[in-house]
């Protein structure tokens, strides 16, 4: 168990929150591409049903919500392992380290 700085415990609370807002948006996208693979397996050729349009733009809302809590994630990541002064290895990506840092201390 490290101790962190308030400065470093702040930013775990935003990172722990970035981390929830990935994983709903993650669970969203499956739940959307699902519908849509289950509507367009019988849809008629040609014009798309107005249904299926909205599922499409839902989808896009979904990937595009995705995109923005990936991307708040490493942004809150980089605060964190700047602040609690962590050193990601070489040949690991920042996403995974700060994930499997979380798995290894969830008590902090």
């Amino acid at each position: 168990m490290t101790n962190l700085s308030p400065a470093a415990s702040t930013a775990l609370i935003d990172v722990r929150k970035a981390a929830q807002a990935m994983k709903q948006a993650a669970t969203d996208t499956a739940t959307v591409a699902d519908e849509l693979r289950r509507y367009q397996k019988f849809a008629k050729p040609g014009q798309p049903s107005p249904h299926l349009v909205q599922v499409r733009q839902s989808q896009a809302r979904v990937r595009q919500a995705s995109n923005h809590a990936k991307q708040a994630f490493l942004k809150a990541s980089t605060v964190f392992v700047r602040e609690a002064a962590l050193k990601v290895p070489t040949r690991q990506s920042l996403e995974t380290y700060v994930t499997t840092w979380l798995a290894a201390n969830p008590e902090q």
